[in-house]
């Protein structure tokens, strides 16, 4: 059996889908209309098209706003994010010029140590060198002069350490060596590509040195417009901005909804539009009308039921007055017998009285 009020509850979701696509093609219409700019002398039509650029003026200055400080924002991050990456690249130059100064340095240490540098390139590296070449010397002849196996292992452990560290040297004699301009004095089939990788490192260095200026400048700019919480009025912005959308699309609906009315002021090309306005209309009229139906039988059958409940009263009330009437019978016959008995007493009182 088919439940009323489900099938209401059913049919109003419909009427509900119905008219979302009824305001869909009301806005739709409105478009094509406000866009053709020809009411006629349909005054209303004319008053609605003012209330819809006004609601479209101020949607527009909500939008301007919204899209400037999301734009500050975006500004902001991809700046940020451009001078990390360059920075984290200025350090991954740095890693690798760091090496080839090594690299550099270990050549000259090793002219050092076979005494091949030019006099003035040994007397730049003595500082460097010397203290660390004349230990490593040492525990070489000391490891030398040992013949047991544990002091000589012990002599190459401390051997290969003092050789392990030498790398912070290897690269400051490396720089030493390149800030005097004495590298051509060293082994140069050797050392040729690192001069040349070093010049293509500073170049690219000096690159993003120039480039990680440039950003820090306009971050700088931005810096000095900062907005104060620019985020949350970002999301303010937003929220303004779609409310104001709203409004202009309720004119935009509107408007369809005039336009749709006054027949006169409809163009053929949006019969298509018009069509599907009349079939939901339809549809929505239908459906009320089938709501009406099933609610006044609702309440026909609320009617029927407390119908039903007051002759169940009556009949109760009627089944009282015949038992009430019962008994006013049998009270009355009982008063008539006590009066009765009453005469009679009184009767025999006044015979006796006389007697």
């Amino acid at each position: 059996m088919v439940n009323p009020q489900r099938e209401i509850a059913y049919k109003r979701r419909q009427i509900t889908t119905h008219e979302e696509d009824l305001g869909s093609l009301y806005r739709e219409l409105g478009q094509l209309g406000l866009q053709s700019e020809d009411e006629g002398s349909d005054a209303l039509l004319f008053e609605q098209r003012i209330r819809y650029q006004e609601a479209l003026e101020v949607w527009q200055e909500a939008e301007h706003s919204r899209q400037q400080i999301a734009l500050y924002l975006s500004q902001i991050e991809d700046r940020s994010r451009k001078i990390g990456e360059i920075e984290s690249d200025i350090k991954s130059l740095s890693a690798e010029e760091e090496q080839l100064y090594a690299q550099l340095g270990a050549i000259a240490w090793e002219m050092y140590t076979f005494d091949r540098l030019t006099e003035r390139t040994r007397a730049l590296c003595d500082p460097i060198f010397a203290s660390r070449a004349q230990k490593i010397e040492r525990l070489n002849s000391w490891a030398a002069g040992q013949r047991g196996t544990l002091m000589r292992k012990i002599a190459l452990s401390r051997l290969h350490a003092l050789r392990s560290s030498l790398n912070a040297l290897l690269e400051q004699a490396g720089r030493a060596i390149k800030a005097a301009g004495l590298e051509e004095e060293l082994n140069l089939e050797r050392s040729a590509h690192l001069l040349s990788s070093l010049a293509s490192l500073q170049k690219r260095g000096e690159e993003l040195d120039e480039e990680l200026g440039l950003h820090q400048s306009a971050m700088a700019k931005l810096k000095s417009e900062e907005l104060s919480s620019p985020k949350a009025k970002l999301a303010q912005s937003e929220e303004r901005s779609e409310v104001a959308k709203a409004a202009c699309q309720v004119q935009e609906r509107e408007y369809g909804r005039l336009l749709f009315e006054r027949k006169g002021a409809l163009r053929q090309e949006w019969e298509s539009q018009l069509r599907q306005i009349t079939l939901h209309k339809n549809c929505i009229l239908k459906l009320q009308q089938e709501i009406r139906q099933l609610s006044n039988q609702v309440k026909a059958e609320e009617l029927q039921a407390q119908i039903e409940v007051e002759r169940r009263r009556i009949a109760h009330l009627r089944d009282s007055m015949e038992s009430a009437h019962r008994q006013i019978i049998s009270l009355d016959a009982s008063i008539a017998e006590k009066e009765r008995r009453i005469e009679v007493l009184r009767d025999e009182g006044r015979a006796l009285i006389d007697g």
